[in-house]
């Protein structure tokens, strides 16, 4: 039913993180004005994409609002993103099919998800204004508990650049590796269409360990990757 859409990095400093990913020879697209974005991608030419994304100090109290408005995973998934340390700390789901995956369709996956047994925030509607100044929109929902992944929409409109050129060679994200209680895994292994594309290892506590990304043949500088992992 699902696929995995991108993984989440959490720098502590956006600005230095772009510049540090573009030295590692990663082609980085800012979410929004440079001057104010807090989040950047890390787009291939296929599959599963890289968010970097800072919260701010002052972002924290949005915690009790987003409680009350969509549930208490929603609000304990703010809380996980603004304590955890830099790298590879979230990943997202969305509908393996086109049409499920629209952002009018999202509260669909959602209803089956409840019809599974696993429990959900209510769908938050967002949106951001691109540096071209093209209007953004998207939805969300938090899976509980929060070490579960959280499941999106597609982009009201297609976001992928037509020209990726990384010069480090990547091409695509071939796999992500976690590790998880056995409970998560059967849940993801439920949801996921592409199992391929996930690697899991049996653990207590959930971790990302790393992201194997196919066409890397440069030796990246783990000083420039903020805490994330990649895998050769």
């Amino acid at each position: 039913m699902l696929k995995i859409s991108h993984i989440q990095c959490r720098v502590y400093d956006i600005k230095k993180a772009v510049h540090d990913y573009e030295k590692a020879g990663f082609q980085v697209e800012w979410g929004r004005d440079p001057k104010n974005s807090l989040n950047a991608f890390i787009w291939f030419n296929q599959g599963p994409f890289i968010e970097l994304f800072e919260m701010k100090r002052f972002m924290s109290p949005i915690q009790f609002p987003l409680g009350i408005l969509y549930g208490r995973s929603m609000r304990e998934r703010w809380v996980k993103w603004m304590i955890q340390r830099e790298g590879l700390i979230d990943f997202a789901l969305e509908g393996y099919e086109e049409d499920i995956a629209k952002q009018e369709n999202l509260h669909l996956v959602r209803n089956e998800l409840n019809h599974l047994g696993i429990s959900t925030s209510k769908v938050l509607n967002g949106r951001r204004k691109k540096p071209t100044g093209e209007i953004v929109t998207y939805g969300f929902f938090s899976l509980s508990p929060c070490d579960l992944p959280f499941v999106v929409s597609a982009y009201n409109t297609p976001q992928r650049p037509k020209q990726i050129e990384h010069s480090n060679g990547s091409q695509y994200i071939h796999s992500l590796t976690i590790s998880c209680p056995d409970e998560m895994a059967e849940i993801l292994n439920t949801l996921l269409v592409d199992k391929a594309m996930l690697t899991i290892k049996e653990s207590k506590k959930f971790n990302i360990d790393g992201i194997t990304i196919e066409g890397l043949t440069d030796k990246v500088d783990t000083k420039l990757l903020h805490g994330a992992n990649l895998i050769h």
